[in-house]
């Protein structure tokens, strides 16, 4: 076993790797609390936010499994000196912190309600910027409903982030969006053509089973 020791803000993490099968295990010192990792988490997107100093990113995937889903969004919805974390990294188009942020949540319930706290949403961000790539990581971390639902948000002067796209002359990622958006829509409707059969024929089925009875 190899034994790495990380500082960050005074406090040690110990992360274990367990050479025979290449697993990375990662375990708290006896006094660092949930809440000391919390404090982490903060002070990382507070420097992130308002300093643009990019994070440790090995530090801050650690930091991350020490917390949980509610615990992330509590911390990650907050807004640090003019900006919350996502939407910075929509701005700033740093997609591997979109993905780290938003993969770190289990439930893709969780990563929408991270996307939507307002109505500008981070995809609204990359968008009008054209930033290709964050549109489709944020996307990609979506269900096709979800994706559905967050490209139909309007900001205030009710405009979806395909409009602002198309606004802004941003052509890609208008089209990146509106191809995301045709597919999402093509599995909706499948999977409730799907859902509809399997309600017939079960209603089929019980019909006949009645009438045998």
């Amino acid at each position: 076993m190899v034994v790495h020791i990380f500082y960050y803000s005074n406090k040690h993490f110990f992360s274990v790797t367990d050479c025979c099968d290449n697993q990375m295990i990662i375990i708290m010192s006896s006094y660092v609390s949930t809440q000391s990792a919390e404090k982490l988490l903060q002070d990382m997107m507070r420097e992130y936010c308002r300093q643009c100093v990019y994070p440790d990113m090995k530090k801050l995937r650690e930091v991350l499994t020490l917390l949980s889903d509610q615990q992330k969004l509590h911390i990650l919805q907050q807004e640090y000196p003019g900006w919350k974390p996502l939407y910075n990294a929509a701005y700033r188009d740093d997609t591997e912190i979109i993905s780290t942020l938003l993969t770190s949540l289990q439930s893709s319930a969780d990563r929408l309600k991270l996307l939507m706290v307002d109505e500008c949403t981070p995809l609204y961000e990359a968008a009008g910027r054209g930033h290709t790539d964050s549109v489709k990581m944020i996307l990609d971390c979506l269900t096709a409903d979800q994706q559905i639902q967050i490209m139909s948000v309007q900001n205030r002067c009710d405009t979806t982030a395909i409009q602002m796209a198309e606004h802004e002359g941003k052509t890609d990622t208008a089209r990146v969006l509106t191809e995301y958006q045709q597919r999402a829509l093509i599995e909706y409707q499948q999977r409730a053509e799907r859902l509809q059969k399997q309600q017939e024929q079960s209603r089929l089925q019980k019909s006949v089973s009645g009438r045998l009875s």
